[in-house]
């Protein structure tokens, strides 16, 4: 694979800043068009991340407007996430007080968990799993809130389809909050192959406010960070391989790889696994044993095709075409492709083709 010069640069700044040590004066390749290295940090939401590290790294060469860009992405998404901490601890009062359980996902939880400083992971929602049992009560109490359904004449089509719901609430920031209930997996079938069991057994917890939350945690958050970033993102984001890198070191010599490979074959999801943990180790340097890749390889011609070089750096969207092509790689067995091709092309309905499908393919 062919990394441009702004890529590599890029990725030289994204290590420093993920060091757990300070590192030596170093300078950045060269040479650089600095705009599009500007383009690429925004588009993969580096900005903040990239501040801490100039701070500490002793990085030469980078321009000083480019430095002034990242400290104010930075400040920004400090006071966003200050925001929406509020918001966060008032939505977990309230479940509490209505006797909803709950475990957050992504965004603060992986901003609190994982990175060194707040402000460093830049999110704009809050991502909640709720059991299914719950969905009224919980719905109640965000409406309370006052939050409101995003889209109201499609709450029924995603409640069946979808196992989540988003939820909007206008203020000083807009203020997003996605519910699940179904799995902390994206299911796509109508059964999920992530458990609810499994899921609420693997909780781990950070304390935000005086207040403890329950988050996902050890095998079970690896492998939905995994899936999240390969089926959601098609591995367009590498803020989101950071989160990767950053869990697989803290939870070196404790991550039990049996159960995580048993747990993506069990899910449908070897594919996704293989090719995050790949690419996390491929840019970022990650450690992942030999062995568990050997494990999760796919076939070679499965390899062969799969655009890793369109997809890693990209300054704009995943065209829809690659998506579904990049999608279709992913899926586990060769029974699942044929059915996801089936129900492409046999449903007149785009939301039954996706969800019918091993894998949706739009």
């Amino acid at each position: 694979m062919i990394v441009p010069p702004e890529a590599a640069a890029l990725l030289t700044l994204v290590k420093a800043s993920l060091s757990a040590t300070l590192s030596v004066p170093e300078r950045c390749p060269s040479p650089i068009d600095w705009t599009t290295l500007q383009r690429l940090a925004r588009r993969h939401r580096l900005g903040p991340l990239l501040h801490y590290g100039l701070c500490r790294s002793r990085i030469l060469g980078v321009p000083e407007w480019l430095r002034a860009d990242w400290e104010e992405q930075h400040q920004d998404m400090v006071a966003t996430a200050l925001y929406f901490q509020d918001a966060l601890l008032e939505i977990a009062a309230a479940f509490d007080d209505h006797r909803v359980p709950f475990i957050l996902l992504k965004g603060e939880a992986l901003s609190n968990a994982l990175y060194p400083e707040n402000g460093l992971r830049p999110y704009d929602d809050i991502d909640l799993l709720v059991r299914s049992e719950t969905y009224d009560a919980a719905k109640s109490t965000l409406t309370k809130l006052g939050f409101s359904i995003r889209h109201p004449s499609r709450e029924a089509e995603r409640r069946q389809l979808f196992g989540e719901v988003v939820f909007n609430k206008e203020g000083l920031r807009h203020l997003a909050v996605d519910l699940h209930w179904d799995t902390a997996m994206a299911s796509w079938e109508l059964q999920s192959s992530f458990s609810e069991h499994e899921a609420w057994a693997s909780i781990d917890q950070i304390c935000l406010g005086g207040r403890t939350l329950s988050t996902l945690g050890g095998e079970a958050l690896l492998l939905y960070l995994s899936v999240h970033l390969a089926f959601h993102h098609v591995f367009d984001g590498l803020i989101l391989f950071c989160d990767v890198f950053l869990l697989l070191r803290r939870e070196a010599g404790r991550i039990d790889w049996e159960r995580l490979v048993a747990m993506a074959a069990r899910c449908r999801c070897r594919r996704a696994l293989y090719y995050s943990l790949t690419f996390a180790k491929g840019l970022l340097g990650a450690e992942v044993p030999a062995g568990v890749l050997d494990r999760l390889r796919p076939p070679a011609l499965s390899r062969g095709v799969m655009p890793a070089g369109r997809l890693l750096f990209r300054d704009t969207v995943v065209p829809v075409m690659l998506e579904r092509w990049v999608k279709f790689l992913l899926i586990d067995t060769r029974r699942g492709r044929w059915r996801a091709v089936r129900a492409l092309l046999g449903s007149s309905h785009p939301f039954l083709a996706r969800r019918n499908s091993p894998h949706p393919l739009a």
